[in-house]
């Protein structure tokens, strides 16, 4: 490793844990994996006997992953000498981590501890409280990078783990989750982390968790991790998941289709094209050209005297969602913008994203649903040598984990369904 030029994505992978930050990263079959049982080392997994899991699990697809820290200090002064005499760090430092990937089956999401089964808010549970149930205190989940050797690819990379690295996030909160998507470009999802340490490794197995204890404010001790081997995640079959269900290596944008509800004052909007390729669509409608989706998750870092590192990160409600959609104008349609001071509308957004199909009607790999949506606004735009374009903009709030009325709601499908967050 001392000798390598360069790291390109082909010697990369990048996982999340799916237990607590602190919690134990081991499991064993014989204890049944949709149990909350779990061990702090593989020794103690293997004492107990049968196959050993760990409760790590890679992110498919990913197109970009960035990190980095910062020391806030503050300079230490006094009366009779020009420079400063230290300067020392009064806060835990600020770690982040942010990557990109394309959508699939919502197999991401549900690593990341979204629910994707369409009838519970999507942010809630291990997002808005930053662990799994079985925590007792919200400790975030750990994130991983490994390494391989230059030149080689990380999946199927059967070299010696001895010549691997590891760069871990330790206690990692999601603090922004968007999707995008657009004429021209694959569906993507962006996710931004904090975290209060990053720590790097040499070797993959048995190492010590990069997490913080947030009870004490101190590094985790005796609990540790190993890194699964890396899969595609589009052919594989593991004894894990079967990852071949997974279908797809890509969704895209000719298999989108949109209902906006009542939105569109003044222009014509209809989801295209219908479920019935033969059926005629309204010529007079606006096209859609993109669409986004943007729920940054405010944090607030709580710290006590005596704890040189916060002991949470808690959200900071309300949370809204963004939405945007941009379409290119043909006929406008009757009304009236005074009407919206009085009717205050709300509207169910509806974003179906399709396996590939010739005719735009595969089964549906991804739908997202925005309920109880307030369109904030309309900006129309026309110049010479450019089609006269409309651009829509509607928020929404999200709702606690008993609420189906209000918030982000993701369907899954394929195995993506089926995960668990706990060793499986």
């Amino acid at each position: 490793m001392a000798n390598r030029a360069r790291v390109i994505y082909q010697s990369e992978a990048l996982y999340a844990g799916t237990v607590d930050a602190t919690g134990n990263h081991y499991s064993v079959s014989s204890d049944n994996w949709n149990t909350k049982t779990g061990y702090s080392t593989k020794a103690e997994a293997v004492s107990a006997g049968g196959e050993i899991r760990t409760g790590i699990m890679q992110l498919r697809r990913v197109q970009s992953a960035n990190y980095s820290f910062t020391v806030n200090r503050e300079d230490v002064n006094q009366f009779g000498q020009l420079a400063r005499i230290d300067s020392v760090s009064l806060e835990p430092p600020t770690v982040t981590l942010d990557f990109s990937y394309y959508l699939t089956n919502g197999i991401n999401e549900k690593i990341l501890g979204m629910n994707v089964d369409g009838a519970t808010s999507a942010i809630a549970g291990d997002i808005l409280l930053g662990r799994t149930e079985d925590a007792e205190n919200p400790g975030g989940k750990n994130f991983f990078i490994i390494t391989t050797q230059e030149g080689t690819d990380a999946v199927g990379n059967e070299d010696d783990e001895s010549l691997k690295n590891v760069i871990a996030l330790g206690n990692g909160f999601v603090t922004n989750y968007s999707v995008e998507a657009s004429v021209g470009g694959m569906p993507t999802a962006s996710v931004t982390i904090d975290g209060f340490n990053l720590r790097s490794y040499t070797g993959t197995q048995d190492l010590e968790l990069p997490a913080i204890n947030n009870q004490f404010g101190i590094p985790m001790t005796g609990g540790e991790f190993s890194i699964p081997p890396a899969i595609s995640g589009v052919h594989d079959v593991d004894s894990e998941i079967d990852f071949g269900k997974e279908g797809v290596s890509c969704l895209r944008p000719g298999d989108i289709h949109m209902a906006l509800g009542n939105g569109g004052r003044a222009s014509l909007f209809e989801p295209l094209p219908f479920s019935d390729p033969e059926k005629d669509y309204d010529a007079g409608s606006a096209h859609i050209q993109s669409f986004s989706i943007d729920i940054p998750v405010g944090r607030s870092t709580i710290e006590r005297l005596g704890n040189p590192y916060g002991y949470s990160k808690v959200v900071d409600f309300p949370l809204n969602i963004n939405v945007s959609v941009s379409a290119i104008l043909s006929d406008l349609k009757e009304g009236n913008v005074t009407d919206i001071l009085f009717d205050q509308e709300q509207h169910d957004l509806q974003f179906t994203l399709r396996e590939p199909d010739q005719f735009g009607t595969g089964d549906i790999a991804m739908l997202f649903t925005i309920r109880n949506a307030r369109l904030e606004g309309e900006s129309f735009s026309s110049s010479i040598g450019d089609n006269k374009t409309v651009d829509l903009t509607f928020t929404a709030q999200i709702g606690g984990p008993q609420d189906t009325g209000n918030g982000l709601f993701i369907s899954g499908s394929r195995n993506a369904t089926g995960i668990h967050q706990y060793f499986a």
